[in-house]
């Protein structure tokens, strides 16, 4: 059956091509009947979108300098701290971020604009403001630095999508890492290395921001593939890894001292630091593991997170919502999941 145009649909409808244009794109300058009037008669007539249409235009209006007329998407940071005059925090991760979201952006042809706020100190009101004047029409939300914080924008503006999990903020389609393989993927390679009894220290921020999906892999692997005589008790630390204090490191070195695990998985190597300080050798005494290992991670053992490819990903979520003109959270939650690496360092046999 022959695919029916645009003009094929005008004339059914008894508008123009350009109202047919809008509507099948969902644009808001055309009435919601007519939209579901016009949409009804296509889906009748048997068409469908070209999905390398967008690609194509995408192309065309990159050869011809274009940007300027294009939508800007957002990347919106919260990783700074005002108080202690700390402009980005964690920046050897989010820069990684921002470099996936602006190669990506290149790519597809928009533009690519990256905010940071403090929200101890910001306002949702003045950070609605700032996206408004700076006319942004899609928007990318990183990780938020706290579990807790509030981000109260009118998501109905933006083609918005999160990168990780965010179910504070409604149903906003989300890019993640799979935690849960992630873990499972890591305790396998240690298993393989000759490792048995497998120790987890986890913080309150990391399991929040994770879902608690760290902590689901960890407790199935063991529950399933170890015997329960080499079996260790997680250690949850309740406060934010960025934030330990002398009196948690020591707990961990009781913790140690009692469960005696001859590997331990963490987030990054500031514990490995402190059992280095008493004394203990790495990996001759127990090996060790980041679950997030990045260039200041000195050499770790880890598990590298694909921070890049998440943001392109997000870009990739975020272009196809302007380009239907899909704006706001979604009736149903959804969360796309990625994989990372194996990074081999000094410390594991």
């Amino acid at each position: 059956m022959k695919q029916p145009t645009f003009s094929d649909i005008a004339h059914e409808a008894g508008v123009c091509k350009a109202t047919v244009s809008l509507a099948l794109r969902n644009s808001p300058r055309i009435s919601e009947p007519t939209r579901k009037r016009i949409r009804a008669i296509a889906d009748k007539m048997g068409y469908h979108r070209n999905p390398l249409v967008a690609a194509n235009m995408s192309q065309i209006r990159k050869s011809r300098g274009w940007n300027q007329s294009l939508p800007t998407i957002g990347l919106l940071s919260t990783w700074v701290d005002e108080q202690r005059e700390v402009k980005r925090v964690e920046w050897h991760i989010q820069s990684r971020f921002l470099e996936g979201a602006k190669r990506r952006a290149s790519a597809l042809g928009f533009n690519l604009d990256y905010l940071e706020f403090d929200l101890a100190y910001c306002s949702s009101e003045r950070i609605q403001n700032i996206l408004e004047s700076r006319n942004i029409s899609g928007l990318i939300l990183a990780p938020l630095r706290f579990s807790n914080s509030v981000l109260d924008l009118r998501w109905s503006d933006f083609a918005v999508a999160s990168i990780g999990f965010s179910d504070s903020m409604g149903h906003i389609p989300s890019v993640y890492y799979d935690n849960f393989r992630c873990m499972q993927y890591v305790l396998e390679f240690l298993t393989s290395r000759g490792y048995r009894r497998i120790g987890f220290i986890t913080d309150s921020e990391n399991e929040m921001r994770g879902g608690h999906l760290w902590n689901a892999g960890f407790l199935e692997y063991q529950n399933r593939a170890i015997d329960p005589a080499n079996h260790v008790p997680m250690l949850r630390v309740p406060k934010p890894e960025l934030l330990f204090e002398k009196s948690d490191f020591e707990a961990m070195h009781v913790w140690f001292k009692q469960n005696n695990p001859d590997v331990i998985i963490a987030f990054r190597s500031n514990i490995l630091d402190y059992f280095l300080s008493l004394g203990y050798k790495v990996p001759e005494e127990f090996g060790y593991m980041v679950l997030n290992w990045s260039s200041r991670t000195d050499g770790c053992s880890g598990y590298r997170q694909c921070h890049e490819e998440m943001a392109a990903v997000a870009v990739n979520i975020v272009s196809e919502r302007l380009y239907n003109n899909d704006r706001g959270e979604l009736s149903k939650p959804r969360t796309t999941l990625l994989r990372g690496d194996l990074i081999e360092g000094f410390t594991i046999k």
